[in-house]
């Protein structure tokens, strides 16, 4: 367990035990810094009929001469169900608040992140609802109410406190690490984001207003839309075309090392790529910038226009959890190709700890999927990690990473060469299309944190791979009510 024993000295052994707490207890000993830990409604029934925007959380401290609370960001993301509707018949077809398209029907539905400036539209239930999402950060968490507790948070309803306790269930020691977050409604004086906004996303369409100019039936639909928080920037030039990737950690140069993050049939083919999604059918479910995750969600992939990709954005790392549903494809790939700023950076992952130079030459790299993958140099840290979430049996993905100034296959979008090029490849897919019978189901979550250059690139390795097993261990949590 990995404890500030100089913060438990503070109080002393014995203070601490006269709180009603164990030597652990007094403050949050999670070691998942970018952790972000998710719950829904259905976690926190006491909340539930909450207004989103009355809901704020807290972390305690009972170390020190004075135990005190400290408001800590948290933010609520309403979902509802709705039909994904059917790409329009042409770009001047009116949409309609009511189904992703905003046209027509499919017969399948889907939770979706409401948003009222598209046309999924707000949420039917305002109040804070069973499938509603509440997030806020592991790192923020403080340590556990005891036998001190005399009075609730300045600006809160009495009776109104939830407790969530949070365990990492990898701690080591005989307790595990754990931490407390409490959760109050405010009596009017208080904001969820607690004066705090980790990740700024600006959803900016060349065109204007989404629901007014976006061409839904064929694009592209140009954008110059970005995310930046402490850690990193992103920036999107159409939907599927996330295209700059800049380190913003003290000691990273700040370049753009990406060139694209990159999805087709083959490496020598490109009649389906990020390119042509862009320039079909497709439309927006949300694009919401809160104070601790932005997220951005979207359809249409061709012959898939019920394929989706959202991207939950936080602090240190994004998420980009793409849902298959297209009929029968001969092959599938999922890819990051770097831009030629990221020449010198070393490409690392489970299968090749020593790592190889990004340099445009190309380098001989075993064929098993890794567990996690890191690019590092002066320009930032990149770790990356994949989970695949399907019943197509067996689904049979490679790695592929490819070097080379210039390649014999011409490139899809983006420029024209394969630097540092890493992902996975996989053979035939079979229908994933829910509005066909018989249907299998495929997701793939792709999890990115960026960071300063690593101090000592040879930890690397452990580092990123403990990374990778805490991303597919999930944190476990109590809830309970707080009783002072």
């Amino acid at each position: 367990m990995k404890v500030p024993t100089k913060a438990l000295a503070v109080l002393g052994v014995a203070g601490i035990a006269a709180l009603g707490l164990t030597s652990c207890d007094g403050i949050n000993t999670v070691a998942r810094s970018t952790a972000p830990v998710v719950l829904t409604g259905a976690d926190l029934p006491g909340l539930v009929g909450q207004q989103p925007g009355s809901i704020v959380a807290f972390r305690y401290s009972p170390l020190g001469g004075t135990p005190t609370w400290t408001q800590i960001p948290v933010q609520v993301d309403e979902r509802k169900v709705v039909d994904f509707g059917a790409e329009p018949a042409n770009n001047t077809t009116a949409g309609v608040v009511g189904t992703v398209y905003g046209n027509g029907t499919s017969g399948v539905t889907a939770l979706q992140y409401a948003d009222p400036n598209t046309f999924v539209g707000a949420d039917s239930n305002p109040a804070f609802d069973a499938n509603d999402e509440l997030v806020f950060m592991a790192a923020d968490m403080g340590g556990r109410l005891g036998a001190d507790i005399s009075a609730r948070p300045a600006g809160t309803v009495a009776g109104s406190g939830v407790a969530v306790q949070i365990t990492d269930p990898r701690g080591t020691g005989s307790t595990a690490e754990r931490g407390w977050a409490y959760l109050f409604v405010t009596s009017g004086s208080l904001s969820p984001g607690a004066g705090q906004d980790y990740v700024d996303y600006d959803f900016n369409l060349t065109s204007g207003a989404y629901a007014s100019t976006y061409k839904r039936a064929a694009g592209p639909n140009p954008e110059t839309s970005r995310v930046i928080t402490p850690t990193y920037e992103a920036r999107f030039s159409d939907r599927w075309k996330e295209d700059a990737w800049l380190v913003r950690s003290p000691g990273a140069s700040g370049v753009d090392i990406l060139d694209g993050y990159k999805n087709q049939f083959a490496i020598n083919s490109c009649g389906r790529s990020n390119q042509t999604f862009a320039g079909g059918e497709g439309a927006f479910a949300a694009n919401i910038d809160g104070p601790v995750r932005a997220i951005r969600s979207y359809i249409g992939a061709n012959s898939g226009p019920l394929t989706q990709r959202t991207h939950l954005m936080y602090r240190d790392r994004e998420d980009v959890v793409t849902a298959l549903r297209v009929h029968a494809i001969p092959s599938i790939m999922d890819f990051l190709d770097l831009s030629a700023a990221a020449t010198g950076m070393t490409y690392r992952s489970s299968t090749l700890p020593a790592g190889v130079t990004v340099d445009g030459t190309n380098d001989s790299i075993p064929a098993g999927l890794p567990t996690w993958e890191a690019y590092d140099g002066a320009q930032g840290n990149v770790m990356t990690h994949i989970r695949v979430t399907t019943d197509v049996s067996p689904y049979a993905a490679v790695q592929f990473y490819r070097d080379q100034t210039s390649p014999s296959e011409a490139q899809c979008w983006g420029d024209s060469s394969l630097l540092g090029a890493s992902g996975s490849s996989a053979g035939a897919v079979p229908n994933t299309d829910p509005r066909a019978s018989g249907f299998s189901s495929l997701s793939l979550t792709r999890v990115l944190q960026f960071g300063a250059p690593a101090a000592t690139p040879a930890d690397i390795p452990a580092t990123a791979a403990d990374w990778a097993t805490d991303l597919d261990t999930p944190l476990t949590v109590v809830v309970s009510t707080v009783t002072p």
